[in-house]
């Protein structure tokens, strides 16, 4: 049904842009400008913080400040904006599309994906408050909107570069036993061996006509979770801390797309809440800034002459994995999150998961591809290895958070993550790929779509 509802055409010999369901259309393209900017997002103390439902207590401090960052790109006929926050989440829908609406209409941008780096050191967007709003998302909406004004207020023209590596700063928390049965080993500070993880570090740079850097792109998968549910303060985490060293040491705007890290922790995570606790997550994100600045020494130029964006968007339609009257799913709810918040879900929870997954080329070497949740990382795996595009970059908490994408594999042996922790149906995170490889396949010419009869 999905390759009838779009007619797609990628000519690149001819440098045709037929764009999906949000494009425009046209036969030239100008010199790709970039503009990159940065705000403060960091909100007042005492918000509850998400991430784990064990912490009731109020946020209390900040280690370090939580970040808006947007990338505007622009080929000369089309406008995309990556916005990169700090948060665990992207910003609820009607936050979202009030934006979208607003850069749409004033700034010209025709697509904005929505990225969290999925710190649980942040703030909770959907607070319990008598109000049943929290008063902080106008501030954050008003803030985005001024993150991608500035972004596209300072673009200028740039080339592109491409580089990986490898960071070995994370592990497989999840342990399979010989008999079948899932135990989680949620610290690792000893470096277990355990199932191998997608470890790869992805870099998109760009550089102005200075030949220095602009912007620079970082794709890992990882959760950020070295402070455990005890932290009352406020952290980018080691993303933010990765950056940060990016940034003294190559110049330019550094920002971090979070990959496929359903099931992926950093090895050292501390029970403290302390400064030796802080010291051992700015050690990683040092780690993987290390990596990052020595991929950046030799990354290879695009060398096509005109690069065009262009930009696709499609909405598969997911069930449920679990009848929320079950006994046993009530029972859960109730015991992690509280009867106030399972009856509000059983009232609330729509008749249908609505998936959107966007894609964005640019050119014909290039694609990112956004999934709305916790996906674990053979997904990541199985989109770069299966994708027709060159280089395929797998972008995770994109525009919503359906929790967790288990494999099936992972879903019949269980563990968090992949058992009642996930409520979209067995084989959802599968669907959801190969539509996309199939977007993909269609995208590039190697497959041909039909019109409906």
């Amino acid at each position: 049904m999905f390759l009838n509802k779009f007619i797609l055409t990628f000519a690149f010999s001819c440098l045709l842009l037929v764009a999906g369901e949000n494009g425009g259309m046209s036969n030239t393209a100008l010199a790709l400008e970039v503009g990159v900017a940065t705000v403060d997002i960091t909100p007042p103390l005492g918000m509850p913080m998400r991430g784990y439902a064990s912490r009731k207590e109020l946020s209390n401090g900040i280690w370090d400040p939580l970040y808006a960052k947007s990338i505007v790109l622009d080929d000369g006929n089309k406008r995309v904006s990556f916005v990169i926050l700090d948060l665990i989440g992207p910003p609820p829908e009607e936050v979202r599309e009030r934006i979208r609406q607003k850069a749409e209409q004033e700034l010209q941008i025709s697509t904005i994906l929505f990225l969290a780096i999925h710190t649980h050191a942040g703030p909770d967007l959907k607070p319990d408050l008598p109000s049943k709003k929290n008063p902080w998302l106008s501030t954050l909406e008003r803030n985005i909107y001024e993150v991608i004004n500035n972004a596209v207020s300072s673009k200028s023209p740039v080339t592109v570069e491409i580089g990986y590596g490898s960071a070995d700063i994370s592990y497989d928390r999840r342990v399979v036993n010989p008999d079948g049965t899932v135990k989680m080993l949620w610290s690792n500070p000893a470096r277990q061996e355990n199932t191998p993880v997608d470890q790869t570090v992805g870099i998109i740079g760009f550089k102005g006509t200075d030949g220095k850097w602009i912007a620079i792109l970082v794709h890992y998968a990882c959760h950020p979770v070295v402070f455990e549910g005890s932290n009352l303060k406020y952290s980018a985490e080691f993303p933010g801390v990765m950056r940060n060293y990016v940034e003294k040491r190559l110049g330019g705007t550094c920002l971090y797309l979070q990959g496929a890290c359903g099931e992926i922790n950093p090895y050292d995570r501390p029970k403290e809440n302390n400064q030796d606790t802080y010291t051992k997550l700015k050690q990683t994100g040092i780690a993987l800034g290390k990596e990052v600045v020595r991929i950046a020494e030799s990354m290879k130029p695009v060398k096509e002459d005109k690069l065009i964006l262009s930009t696709y968007q499609y909405i598969t339609e997911l069930k449920y994995r679990y009848d929320l009257k079950d006994e046993n799913v009530k029972e859960f709810y109730i015991k992690q999150r509280g009867k106030k918040y399972y009856e509000e879900l059983l009232r609330d929870r729509p008749s249908v998961i609505k998936a959107e997954t966007p894609i964005v080329l640019l050119g014909e070497e290039i694609a990112w591809v956004g999934f709305p949740g916790e996906f674990f990382d053979d997904f990541q795996i199985a989109l770069r290895n299966r994708s027709p595009i060159s280089h395929t970059f797998f972008l995770g908490y994109c525009n919503d958070v359906f929790s967790y994408f288990p494999t099936i594999q992972a879903a019949s042996e269980g563990g968090y993550g992949a058992s009642y922790s996930t409520y979209v149906e067995v084989g959802a995170g599968e669907r959801l790929v190969d539509n996309a490889i199939i977007r993909l396949h269609t995208i590039t010419g190697n497959l041909k779509s039909f019109p409906d009869r």
